[in-house]
């Protein structure tokens, strides 16, 4: 398949690029090497720049509200550089961003460029942004909110596997708890406070309102201590220690009841701050754009499509505290973030097709 050639070799070209969180220079490299792929003649290009965190806008036209955005992001979590050299093997094209989220992005450049050339002067565009894997915050938070980029519904391939469709996401909140005590002796604890046993009783009581789930099914909110710190030595009672949190809450509550339940737990024992936070996602399969979706997805696949929850989040959550609907799937692939990542190259070629199936036929 010629296209699958092509989405594979420009995948192949993204993904050496390694544009990690902590290298400003890889990432607006990245964004620069996407803008040399399109013709100012055809398209309409805007870059953006939000602490260092480089974003990119393409469409056909002037504006701001196109009906459809195809949405991608160019940023990937750390590697080992060898993970930077794209390997073909069995059918699976394996590197750093091969699935999340290089392959789907040059999937949706290649669609951008190809209706450009058939002169179809759609009121779709595209989002490439490079700050996915921290937050999003810089970049289509940024776009929505700052820059007042709008549209009637957000394709985004960063959910799920072999074309599951993710009906909802996660909201989550990460947050950094610090308790004070009064440094003693070790061998005098009576004289003291110790600062790491306060925290950990207010971890206990926050635990006991967030037991987790027992598995993927388990639809509820989820608890993590990520990180704890405190004490200065072995020998000393500490007087301050702090943890880090991470909690995943389901769209059955809203961002500020959960936080204000947080506070109640911790009254006066610890100093709450906020890291980052973000809604839930939700789309109802009964959407009316999910319905013509699906239809093209049977068409392709020559299957039924299957609806996901996903405990974790995406870029999604913006769109959707917008009231802006979103179609969350990806390719067939695996090893997400970890030393092994692939795509099913053919799993590309299909995401190419029901991508421009569904735009024709839509919008």
């Amino acid at each position: 398949m010629k296209k699958q050639k092509e989405i594979i070799g420009l995948t192949k070209k993204l993904i050496k690029i390694s544009s990690v969180k902590d290298n400003p220079k890889e990432l607006k490299k990245v964004v620069d090497f996407c803008v040399s792929n399109f013709s100012t003649d055809k398209f309409d290009i805007k870059r953006f720049e939000s602490n260092n965190k480089h974003s990119l806008v393409i469409t056909f036209k002037k504006q701001k509200n196109p009906d459809f955005f195809l949405v991608g992001h160019l940023d990937v979590v750390e590697a080992e550089k060898k993970e930077f050299r794209p390997e073909l093997k069995n059918n699976k094209l394996y590197g750093r961003g091969a699935k999340d989220n290089k392959g789907p992005s040059a999937a949706m450049i290649t669609l951008m460029k190809d209706f450009a050339s058939e002169n179809k002067n759609l009121s779709v565009g595209l989002m490439l942004t490079t700050d996915e894997e921290v937050g999003g915050f810089n970049g289509i938070n940024y776009l929505l909110n700052k820059k007042n980029y709008s549209c009637k519904l957000a394709f985004i391939p960063d959910g799920g596997n072999d074309f599951e469709i993710i009906s909802s996401e996660k909201g989550l909140i990460h947050f950094k708890l610090t308790a004070k005590g009064i440094e003693a002796h070790g061998a005098r604890p009576f004289e003291g406070e110790n600062a790491i046993d306060k925290i950990m009783e207010v971890y206990k009581d926050i635990k006991k309102k967030f037991p987790n789930p027992k598995n993927m099914e388990d639809w509820k909110s989820s608890l993590n201590l990520g990180t704890i710190k405190g004490g200065r030595a072995t020998n000393i009672v500490a007087g301050e220690a702090e943890i880090y949190l991470d909690i995943r809450f389901t769209e059955e509550k809203k961002k500020e009841d959960i936080l204000k339940e947080i506070k109640e737990i911790i009254k006066e024992r610890a100093r709450m701050e906020v890291i980052i936070s973000g809604n839930p996602f939700y789309t109802s399969p009964n959407n009316s754009y999910i319905i013509k979706y699906k239809k093209v997805l049977k068409e392709v696949l020559k299957r039924e499509p299957i609806f996901k929850k996903c405990p974790t989040g995406s870029d999604a959550r913006f769109f959707s505290e917008k009231g802006i609907p979103a179609i969350i799937t990806n390719c067939k692939g695996g090893g997400t973030h970890g030393k092994d990542e692939w795509v099913d190259i053919d799993s590309l070629g299909s995401l190419y097709e029901i991508l421009k199936k569904f735009i024709l036929n839509n919008f």
